[in-house]
This record gives structure tokens, C-alpha cells and sequence, in this order.
């Protein structure tokens, strides 16, 4: 390898070389950096602003829902017989709509991953 510069290269370098407005180019830029983070900034406000909008609609009937199916869930699918507590306690993880909703969400997963391995 030799220490020698190429002429050719020189020219090329020399020919891209050009002085940059140092100061005026920094202000632009800071200029631009400062209205872009203002943009940025109103876009998510706005977001937020929908998205708690959003929240304060959904939420009062999203809590009916959930009321409701706090009050349906437990039901008992078949009337046991109250003098018999060792059968009502052994049946009463089996015997509510709970329970049939959960095996219905099982069998769904099963056969999802049996169709999508």
C-alpha cells in the first residue's frame, strides 16, 4: 500500500467540498424540530381526547354487561335436592351456566388449535 493520493479522487473531493451556512442551517432545523414536536404533541392530545371519549360511552353499558353476567353466570342448570348438601356440593362446580360457558370457550380453543397447529 502506498501513501501516495490519488489526483483523480482529489478532484472528486474537492469538487464536492462546499461551505455549509452553519448557523442558518441550524436555526431551520430547530425551527423544523420545534414544529414537528408541536404537531405531535396536538396529534396525540387528540388521540387521548377520543380515546377517553370512547371510554366514557362504552363504560356505562360495559358495566351493565358485566352485572348482568355476574347475576347469570352462577345459575344452576338442574334444581338439586337441598336435603342432600355432599351432592349439591359435589355438582356445584358442574352444575351453573359458568361452567358451560367455560367447556363451549375449551372446546373452541381445541378445535382451533386442531385446525391452526
Amino acid at each position: 500500500m502506498t501513501d501516495e493520493r490519488d489526483p483523480r479522487l482529489e478532484a472528486l473531493f474537492d469538487a464536492a467540498r462546499e461551505e455549509l451556512a452553519s448557523e442558518e442551517f441550524a436555526a431551520a432545523v430547530m425551527v423544523r424540530v420545534a414544529h414537528s414536536r408541536r404537531r405531535a404533541l396536538l396529534g396525540w392530545a387528540a388521540v387521548a381526547v377520543v380515546l377517553l371519549t370512547g371510554a366514557w360511552l362504552v363504560s356505562g353499558p360495559l358495566t351493565n354487561a358485566v352485572n348482568l353476567l355476574t347475576q347469570l353466570l352462577p345459575q344452576s342448570l338442574v334444581e338439586v335436592d337441598a336435603g342432600n348438601r355432599f351432592l349439591v356440593q359435589l355438582l356445584a362446580p358442574i352444575n351453573s351456566v359458568a361452567a358451560v360457558v367455560a367447556l363451549g370457550l375449551f372446546g373452541l380453543r381445541l378445535a382451533y388449535k386442531k385446525i391452526f397447529p
